[in-house]
């Protein structure tokens, strides 16, 4: 194995303690907005944004309208997160010990994540883990997005690396396991329990910590038999 790709949101980002924080604090800076609430209302944004499967404008709209906010408020908002939202950021446990082994060990590292570029590049910088990544690819510039092969593709070719030679890791059964596995690379699945485990992912691991002994005794195998 000569590489390990991740995604972001729910494999290196906890993006429901991100976005919970994130809430938070912004209901705290546009008061005016929401007048009082309570962790019903953090609550029931946080089932509205579905795992961050909307869109943030559809997400806002929707805030909008089921907690009555004045007309015009969804537009605050969306102001509001783009601004701060990677002010939040949280990383997953063991994410830079992990990423540190990985890349000690002589294996390139790489990110696919779909989203707006903008968005997606500060939540990596919020995690202060650009240093260990030797390509980053985001659907918004790609002009595709996972599960489609192609997006595998382009960071592959950047890399320089074979699907065969590389393993892909993220917590979505559909968008990562399925798409790694359809593109040619070894699938790992971040348990996440939002999601039902996938019967198609190569491994499946826990936490960060346990991706570094496996990827390294695999590659040990693999060169034992080579």
């Amino acid at each position: 194995m000569q590489a390990v790709l991740f995604d972001l949101d729910g494999t290196l980002l906890d993006r429901r303690d991100t976005f919970r924080r994130h809430l938070l604090l912004q209901v705290q800076r546009l008061s005016g907005l929401f007048g009082p609430i309570d962790a019903s209302h953090i609550d029931r944004m946080l089932a509205i944004d579905d795992n961050g499967r909307s869109p943030r404008d559809e997400f806002y709209q929707r805030v909008e309208s089921e907690l009555s906010l004045p007309p015009g408020a969804s537009s605050q908002l969306l102001v509001d997160f783009e601004a701060h939202f990677p002010e939040t950021c949280v990383g997953l446990p063991n994410l830079h010990v992990t990423l540190e082994r990985l890349q000690e060990a002589g294996l390139k590292l790489g990110l696919i994540t779909n989203g707006r570029a903008l968005i997606q590049g500060r939540k990596i910088d919020g995690l202060d883990i650009r240093r260990f990544l030797d390509v980053v690819v985001i659907s918004e510039v790609a002009g595709v997005r996972k599960p489609d092969p192609g997006i595998f593709a382009t960071a592959l070719t950047q890399l320089g690396v074979d699907p065969a030679n590389a393993a892909y890791v993220g917590d979505d059964p559909e968008v990562d396991v399925i798409g790694a596995k359809r593109s040619g690379l070894l699938a790992i699945w971040k348990r996440d329990n939002f999601w039902a485990e996938p019967t198609a992912a190569d491994w499946v691991i826990d936490g960060l910590a346990q991706l570094p002994p496996l990827v390294l005794t695999h590659r040990s195998w693999a060169n034992l038999r080579a």
